[in-house]
């Protein structure tokens, strides 16, 4: 019943937000872009959609490795790719990586080290996004407008956020104080999950080589996701320049991250109506809603392949 309650909470402030945002929306604007979509530069969409996924795969295998398993990396490709499938249906946001940690676990049979290296693949995405999301603006800062400015601290302060959470998963010690003050009936269980969880972490931080060329891959998987935008933009003929992409987009990826809606809507509208504000578009809420409904439609097309693997994997069995 409680889930029940939160995904109704969760559909009823996405259901707001749209409202709000979109409200006095002029349609017949709206359907006058999307009408003049340009296919070819959806298919670029897709493309790098599957070069990044191969490139997050490479991510997640080296990990991996680092702390003793080897997958190959097609497989970890199939998994990630259902995990996207499971992240764009199911209720909460983290399906997808529930599904990769579960056919991990499978595979090698240590379900601990398979949390750590889907935590850790995560973690590393959103820093490179976050970081991405405060030195771009800093080359472009006078061409944003000095009422928007403000926002783009938003970033810095996640970056921030995120660089206190490697240093608690550094410092176990931290983090195992912290236990002692749960229940005794699950103190020991915890003790004995986050301990063999820090210990593959931190086994990542033994292989410094590792980490580099994991935050490389992380730096260009999140420069390419703004390249992707930026074909979806360009196929609406919205006209904006490819380095207000670079300043934006990964600020909308953080907002869209936020759990309280579905799928990340509502934020994700609220992020490109913002950017488009900036960028010089009038009224900027129609092109905010043909780009936020056309990423999503794009978004479910690619996953439901993820789901056609899966079912290819359930036949087998």
């Amino acid at each position: 019943m409680k889930k029940h309650q939160k995904n109704l909470l969760k559909i009823s402030f996405t259901a707001l937000l749209l409202a709000l945002l979109y409200g006095r929306m002029d349609w017949r604007g709206f359907w006058d872009i999307v009408r003049n979509v340009n296919p070819v530069l959806l298919m670029g969409f897709f493309a790098i959609c599957v070069i990044n996924m191969w490139l997050t795969s490479m991510r997640w295998g080296m990990l991996l490795r680092a702390d003793g398993l080897e997958v190959p990396t097609a497989k970890l490709f199939a998994s990630h790719w259902i995990g996207s499938f499971f992240n764009f249906f199911m209720p909460s946001n983290i399906g997808g990586d529930v599904y990769r940690v579960a056919d991990i676990a499978k595979k090698s049979g240590k379900a601990v080290n398979a949390l750590a290296s889907v935590f850790a693949d995560r973690l590393l995405g959103f820093v490179a996004m976050a970081a991405l999301g405060f030195v771009f603006p800093l080359f472009g800062l006078g061409k944003v407008p000095s009422e928007h400015r403000a926002k783009l601290l938003i970033p810095l302060g996640v970056f921030f956020c995120f660089m206190v959470l490697v240093a608690l998963i550094w410092q176990r010690e931290i983090l195992l104080w912290f236990a002692r003050f749960l229940p005794s009936r699950i103190r020991g269980k915890v003790e004995d999950v986050l301990g063999k969880f820090l210990e593959s972490a931190q086994a990542y931080g033994k292989k410094p080589m590792v980490l580099i060329k994991c935050m490389m891959l992380s730096f260009l998987s999140q420069f390419n996701l703004i390249v992707a935008v930026f074909c979806v933009g360009a196929s609406l003929g919205l006209g904006i320049p490819f380095f207000l992409y670079c300043v934006f987009v990964p600020l909308v990826g953080l907002l869209e991250a936020v759990p309280s809606t579905i799928n990340g809507m509502g934020f994700r509208d609220a992020g490109y109506i913002m950017f488009f504000t900036a960028a010089g578009l009038e009224p900027p809420a129609a092109p905010a809603a043909a780009m936020s409904l056309l990423y999503m439609m794009l978004t479910l097309l690619y996953a439901s392949f993820g789901g056609l693997i899966f079912l290819r994997r359930l036949s087998k069995k």
